[in-house]
């Protein structure tokens, strides 16, 4: 029989690139015979999940055979009572990611445009275009989403405008100044998206609090994650905060049981744990400041984060990737993020930082 499944697919779906998450070390070992590999790729937390959220998952495992909370409301009760905000404006999501389709699902037509700078986090992109919307990509600049360009770029058609602080891959953050800018700048009926997954790792004072406008302005959507410091990317829960209209109306489109019963017990959990927050937080500052003193003394120039990745330029080794990889080091190629001549590198424990300062040594020939 003659199958041919392209002529059954959405137009929007046909040229749609599949999102790539990088290699694994099981790829590696396969494609390199390396078998000892450390993946310095995706932006894990090296200490692993909380204790506590361990506890949790194992508890709630005991009654896998019972739907979880649709409502997800423990886990929303508890995001409420640390973040301050009302439980009628959070909704938890499968990932982060989830909530890029769900903004997409009920809010965009095909023929609307949704405002992004380039490069950022692909997921923005694979969500809109899905829905058959128009993708316009505002060059970086400095390594910083141009806010004011980007504000140029929005017109009748724009639905959404999205930012994310810090920046995925280039690790820097907008200023209160644009965000505000942000605000003011786009139509009544337009959305900002504010993508803060790295938030927990910011260390700059003057980084803004993006929920202190939540009350005041119904357009801004922030979304967040416990897949970075908190450790629970394998359980993938994330979690918006904006409206509640627009709660509302992301609630019509989401799946019943979208968040498993594991991850909401384990969310919940790691919440309490602010000492395993700290640990993060203190080893992602140190190792940054480790990393910063072996590229320099390396030779290799990078963008100063506030993230736990660091962008590193290639200078005068264009494989660099390769080469780290040759090593058994696993990074991100910066052309997979659209930004090549460049690698993201997670900041990692000491044992790997330790290994990725000996082959950058080896291949700059500094030590």
């Amino acid at each position: 029989m003659n199958f041919d499944v392209e002529r059954l697919l959405r137009e929007e779906v046909k040229d749609l690139p599949v999102y790539s998450p990088g290699k694994s070390p099981e790829e590696v070992a396969g494609e390199l015979g390396i078998s000892d590999c450390v993946k310095m790729a995706s932006n894990e937390n090296p200490l692993g999940p909380s204790p506590l959220a361990l506890e949790a998952a194992r508890e709630a495992l005991s009654h896998a055979h019972l739907y979880p909370d649709a409502r997800c409301l423990r886990l929303r009760e508890a995001l409420s009572g640390r973040l301050g905000v009302g439980v009628d404006r959070i909704l938890v999501t499968h990932g982060a990611d989830e909530a890029f389709d769900l903004l997409a699902y009920a809010f965009l037509d095909r023929g609307d445009r949704v405002v992004v700078g380039d490069p950022t986090f692909s997921s923005y992109e694979l969500a809109a275009r899905t829905m058959g919307a128009e993708v316009v990509k505002v060059p970086l600049r400095e390594y910083r989403q141009d806010v004011r360009a980007m504000l140029e770029a929005v017109d009748g058609r724009t639905k959404m405008m999205v930012l994310c602080s810090p920046l995925n891959p280039t690790g820097t953050t907008v200023s209160a100044a644009e965000l505000e800018e942000a605000l003011s700048g786009l139509p009544r009926e337009a959305l900002l998206v504010l993508d803060e997954a790295y938030l927990e790792y910011v260390d700059d004072p003057g980084h803004p609090d993006s929920l202190r406008y939540l009350s005041s302005d119904p357009r801004i959507v922030v979304t967040r994650t416990f897949s970075k410091i908190y450790g629970l990317a394998g359980l993938r829960v994330g979690y918006v905060l904006c409206s509640p209209p627009v709660r509302e109306a992301l609630e019509r489109v989401k799946l019943p049981f979208n968040v498993n019963r594991l991850a909401q017990a384990a969310a919940e959990a790691a919440l309490r744990d602010e000492e395993h927050l700290e640990r993060s937080r203190e080893m992602n500052r140190r190792g940054k400041r480790e990393l910063y003193r072996v590229l320099e003394e390396c030779g290799f120039g990078y963008v100063p984060t506030q993230a736990n990745f660091i962008l590193v330029r290639n200078g005068n080794h264009p494989d660099l990737f390769a080469e780290l990889l040759r090593r058994g080091i696993i990074v991100r190629d910066g052309a997979a993020l659209g930004i090549p001549g460049h690698v993201r590198i997670t900041i990692g424990d000491e044992e790997q930082n330790r290994r990725l300062e000996a082959a950058l040594r080896e291949i700059s020939g500094g030590g």
